[in-house]
């Protein structure tokens, strides 16, 4: 049984995320801020939103929380897992859905995944 193309990219996709959010574990430290950002601009301090903005930007994208969303993904694409063409969850659910269910393609597209190679590549 060959892999959905959708599927494959996640996979791949979460794979190289996993690799640089383990190599990026001791960050450096203009990019490990503490609350608020702290710019020193000619020897001051500055907060602004565009400052808040960053921080926001650069905590969501720490490695440990990058590992912590792929492995809720990977919880997410186990259970909803391939049961005879149609989706574990969503035909439990009575949904006559066909697998990769709505939810699967959804993680991949989060990744980048694009609709139009989805059904030029669909196997």
């Amino acid at each position: 049984m060959t892999e959905h193309p959708a599927v494959a990219f996640l996979r791949a996709a979460q794979g190289v995320a996993e690799e640089r959010a383990r190599a990026a574990e001791e960050p450096a430290p203009l990019l490990w801020p503490t609350h608020p950002v702290e710019f020193l601009l000619a020897g001051q301090e500055v907060t602004t939103p565009e400052t808040r903005a960053a921080e926001a930007h650069i905590r969501l994208h720490l490695p440990d929380a990058v590992l912590r969303r792929i492995e809720a993904e990977r919880g997410i694409l186990a259970d909803h897992a391939r049961v005879d063409r149609r989706c574990a969850v969503c035909a439990d659910a009575g949904g006559p859905l066909e697998w990769p269910c709505p939810t699967v393609l959804g993680l991949a597209r989060a990744w980048g995944w694009d609709a139009a190679d989805e059904a030029g590549q669909a196997g």
